[in-house]
């Protein structure tokens, strides 16, 4: 019997030690290829690819960072963040992110359901009395149309999957830039809506009143409940939507391609950062980063709410966060998914070549999206992998197809 206590704390020894192991709290990037069963020669062919995009002159940078269990496999820069002065791409620069902002306001207003503020199927006008409850319903001639009352009220579960049907349309379109958040949602969500909520998927528009709903229920700016909230307690590091001017070195040239030369343009994630007004901030866009300061927001989700020692969502919530939200098909796609912030590789089989950064090699189940000017993630729960992809070049070069397929194929 003795013998058979011992055994049984043994067992549960190695399980508890199991479970910890796939939580890790911090990134190791001294790995050990051979416990992760990852191929250690075949990382060659990972740097060959976007040494070539280099050479081509494709690309004029890209940065990776991929950790498997929490180990980092890849974690390298290629090319230059600014071409013209020849200054080499570094792993800490900080890089646009565009629509990498709204995983992160959406992590931040669940943190909110989780404290009892609002239920998900809350019609956001109870928070939000300008929001409207009209869908367009047909053209009365090509500048005015007709409305009818929506089947259902929009909801807070609609805003955070982008099916509300919210337009995005100012109603002046020749009204300058709105100072506050506040100003601007308020004035957004009395345009009629494009659909039913509920009834379609209609990306970005909705994602300014998830950081309005976020600020209403904090009583904080979106910037000070990030930092306190999210940033601070997974120690992310120069994540912002401003900086003092001491941080323009680190910000990678955005470039566009033009005749087949890359040039530099002003292209700004939201407001430039570098501005004296600072007020604005919003949940569609704006955040700038570096890619290990994602790869912490990433690692987080990837353990179910926690990482640095600190849980920001619970495991449930998560979970509840991965589970598709839309009808079907949907203008993404008949095999398009989305949960509450992320997009959801399907779990049967499917040929998606036409949605962009869709890879079959991916795990079903994984999440992921991405920024305008190419800043991608995918977190895979199934191989316990988070990969990063940073560049900030546009339009697409499908280059982060090309490199999902270069770092599944290290797996053994």
């Amino acid at each position: 019997m003795k013998n058979l206590s011992c055994l049984l704390l043994i067992i549960f020894f190695c399980i508890s030690c199991e479970c910890e192991k796939k939580k890790p709290q911090s990134f190791n990037y001294s790995p050990n290829f051979k416990a992760l069963q990852v191929d250690q020669e075949r990382i060659s062919r990972i740097d060959n690819l976007l040494q070539e995009q280099i050479d081509k002159g494709i690309l004029p940078h890209v940065l990776t960072f991929v950790a498997k269990n929490g180990e980092v496999i890849h974690h390298k820069a290629f090319g230059w963040k600014d071409m013209e002065n020849q200054v080499a791409l570094e792993q800490d620069d900080i890089f646009r992110m565009y629509s990498q902002t709204k995983a992160i306001v959406t992590v931040a207003l669940m943190t909110l359901f989780e404290q009892g503020k609002f239920q998900l199927d809350d019609p956001v006008s109870m928070y939000i009395p300008e929001m409207t409850d009209q869908v367009r319903d047909g053209m009365l001639n090509d500048t005015t149309f007709k409305t009818r009352k929506a089947v259902s009220p929009v909801r807070i579960r609609h805003i955070l999957s982008h099916s509300s049907g919210i337009t995005g349309l100012r109603r002046n379109r020749n009204a300058p830039p709105y100072e506050t958040l506040d100003a601007y949602v308020k004035d957004l969500v009395k345009a009629p809506l494009v659909f039913d909520p509920g009834t379609e998927w209609n990306y970005n528009p909705s994602s300014d009143v998830m950081a309005y709903l976020v600020e209403y229920f904090s009583g904080k700016p979106l910037q000070e409940y990030l930092q306190e909230t999210i940033f601070d307690p997974l120690d992310i590091k120069d994540m912002a939507y401003f900086y003092d001017s001491s941080y323009k070195s680190r910000f990678v040239n955005i470039y566009r391609e033009s005749n087949g030369k890359m040039e530099p343009v002003e292209m700004w994630s939201g407001r430039n950062p570098f501005s004296d007004d600072r007020r604005y901030a919003g949940g569609a866009s704006g955040l700038n980063g570096t890619i290990e300061g994602y790869a912490r927001f990433c690692q987080m989700i990837l353990n179910y709410g926690e990482f640095n020692g600190h849980r920001i969502l619970g495991r449930r919530t998560v979970e509840m966060m991965a589970k598709d939200q839309l009808v079907h098909p949907n203008s993404g796609g008949n095999d398009f998914y989305f949960g509450l912030g992320f997009e959801i590789y399907p779990e049967k089989e499917t040929v998606r070549d036409y949605i962009p950064s869709f890879t079959p090699m991916v795990s079903p189940g994984s999440l992921s999206w991405g920024g305008m000017a190419n800043t991608d993630y995918i977190i895979d729960p199934k191989e316990g992998l988070i990969i990063l992809l940073y560049t900030n070049r546009v339009p697409d070069t499908k280059i982060w197809e090309k490199f999902i397929n270069t770092v599944y194929q290290v797996l053994e």
